[in-house]
């Protein structure tokens, strides 16, 4: 198939008021959408329903349950066994990352998974048959990497594909929550096909998911290495203090889900379930802005 270099420019209305390139690769099957949707900014009505809107309430608020209903599924290192129409936006970038499906032709996942991967699996519990979706092009965030307060700043990426993920119980995108969803101690749901031992198993062929708490920036600080001394608005931290339940190698890119809605990224963290180091993850809302104008989409 024939390839043609393309380069994107947009304003990014929250962090400068400069045009920004962006560099991606689009096929001819994808030319005419990208001009629809970045030149013309024609953008289909939504015909299908998000995530949260297929959904009865009570099927998806963890903070209803008591604890002994969660102890089963905590989490993925060796955690619960979960199927894709649970968690239909769950993608897999590459073969190494997760993602999440916020349009039929969007994936948003994270900045540190990289550019070099062509391809999104989607619509399977088990990674080895999902279908693979070639990326048009990646859309990394100008200042991932570069507001030198943290490494991990900005850690955000959107991939455009060059064909729209059909909209089923398999595969459905999933809406953005908003800031005030992200508070201390309510539980965010996390999945992904990543490692169940830190350097000691391998990616896995069965979804699992993960509950952990969210814990307040100003507890996270106070742990250990890992530069959580200086994580960001940008960030937020999520787990117990003593450690056991986690996301792990594989899962990075993937969603934290909350009440049905997209609250964040998995970023980063320091080994796996390990005492006093939760994970970190890339706070999805505050990028909303962002994210509006690479897309042009409604969220």
């Amino acid at each position: 198939m024939l390839l043609v270099q393309v380069v994107f420019c947009t304003v990014l209305y929250m962090f400068s008021s400069e045009c920004l390139e962006y560099h991606g690769r689009l096929s001819r099957a994808c030319v005419q959408e990208y001009y629809n949707m970045f030149i013309t900014r024609q953008i289909p009505l939504r015909t299908y329903k998000y995530y949260h809107e297929d959904l009865v309430p009570e099927a998806f608020d963890y903070n209803l349950l008591a604890p002994q209903e969660l102890s089963f599924g905590w989490r993925i290192v060796g955690g619960k066994l979960v199927d894709i129409t649970d968690v239909p936006f769950q993608v897999l970038y590459g073969r190494y990352c997760g993602g999440t499906l916020l349009a039929p032709n969007w994936v948003l996942t994270a900045a540190h998974c990289g550019e070099r991967d062509n391809l999104v699996f989607a619509g399977s519990t088990q990674s080895s048959i999902a279908l693979g979706y070639p990326i048009c092009s990646h859309f990394t965030h100008p200042l991932w990497n570069n507001s030198g307060l943290h490494k991990h700043d900005f850690d955000y990426q959107l991939l455009l594909l060059e064909r729209p993920i059909p909209v089923s119980a398999n595969a459905r995108p999933i809406a953005i929550g908003s800031p005030q969803d992200i508070q201390t101690g309510l539980m965010i749901g996390v999945s992904g096909w990543g490692h169940l031992q830190y350097k000691k198993s391998r990616m896995q062929d069965v979804l699992r998911r993960v509950y952990v708490p969210i814990m307040s920036a100003e507890e996270c600080k106070t742990m250990p290495d890992g530069n959580y001394g200086n994580i960001t608005p940008r960030m937020f931290c999520a787990g117990y203090i003593n450690g056991t339940k986690d996301s792990c190698q594989g899962d990075s890119g993937g969603p934290a889900v909350l009440n049905g809605k997209l609250v964040g990224i998995v970023s980063y963290g320091v080994r796996c379930a390990e005492a006093r180091h939760p994970g970190v993850y890339s706070n999805v809302p505050l990028a909303r802005d962002w994210i509006r104008a690479i897309t042009g989409l409604p969220l």
